[in-house]
């Protein structure tokens, strides 16, 4: 019975350790994931040549709502500028010159 009780006791003491670095590691996997997520989802962002932001540049100055200096270079003033934009009218306000902002902007 003393053995019994004692190897029963060794066993306890063995596993729990195991299933709390168990879980641990199961966490850590899955933050790892979602930050793969977010990297990949950044990296698939398409780029806009400098022709494209100076036209876009344009057509804001031209709306009245973008001041600064076209010189097709995406700063804090174009992208506060295209958030109003797209605000105006009716997009996501999310400051990104996509295909959507582009067609309402009147730049090809």
């Amino acid at each position: 019975m003393k053995k019994l009780l004692l190897s029963v006791l060794f066993l306890a003491l063995i596993a729990i350790p195991s299933s709390s670095f168990a879980a641990a590691t199961a966490k850590k996997a899955a933050v790892k994931k979602v930050a793969a997520k977010k990297t990949v989802a950044k990296k698939t962002v398409k780029t806009i040549s400098s022709a494209t932001v100076k036209a876009a540049q344009q057509a804001l100055a031209k709306d009245g709502l973008y001041k600064g200096k076209v010189d097709g270079m995406i700063g804090p003033e174009t992208t506060n500028a295209v958030k109003a934009f797209q605000k105006k009218n009716g997009l996501k306000a999310d400051g990104i010159i996509g295909p959507m902002t582009l067609k309402k902007l009147g730049v090809k």
